[in-house]
């Protein structure tokens, strides 16, 4: 069973596989809000177009899923390949997020529909700001990414009413 990543920190090295289970290459960088906020993104280098050739691509921390010891992308490895290419010396501008996002097909408003609710996309940050490199992996925490409430916690305990309401709509 996949689950989100246990511990940020130790991604740096390990080695990622596209949804066919085909190596797209190792986890290098992880970039975090600001710098030393939620991590949101992690750069793979990753075998590029020619013979023995590499690239550095961006991927979202979102989509990393574990499997035992594998992390896994829901995604092919020619869909990260193909990613746009950004310059990751240090910060992402909001025009490289904003390419990112859109080839990975993820915006704020995103949530994954998953039964236990635990997923790092609703950690992306609605404040203001970029990601940028983080400088000591393991300085950053692994955010919880089980965000229910007390609120939510009951509705899933007990949704509710099923009594059906009939409307109707008078002309007068």
């Amino acid at each position: 069973m996949t689950s989100a990543v246990e511990d940020v920190s130790s991604l740096p090295g390990k080695t990622v596989h596209d949804q066919m289970g085909q190596t797209i290459g190792k986890i290098k960088e992880i970039y975090a809000h600001g710098g030393d906020g939620d991590p949101t993104w992690v750069t793979i280098e990753a075998q590029g177009g020619g013979l023995g050739s590499k690239q550095t691509v961006f991927v979202p921390l979102a989509r990393l899923k574990q499997e035992g010891d594998n992390i896994g992308v829901p995604y092919s490895a020619n869909h990260v390949e193909s990613c746009p290419e950004i310059d990751s010396e240090r910060e992402l501008s909001e025009e490289d997020e904003r390419k990112l996002r859109d080839h990975y097909g993820i915006d704020r408003a995103d949530q994954e529909l998953r039964s236990d609710n635990k997923s790092y996309a609703t950690l992306v940050p609605e404040e203001e700001g970029t990601a940028a490199k983080v400088d000591d992996p393991e300085q950053v925490d692994t955010p919880d990414p089980d965000r229910r409430n007390e609120d939510t916690e009951e509705r899933l305990q007990d949704p509710g009413s099923s009594e059906i309401r009939h409307v109707t709509f008078d002309d007068d």
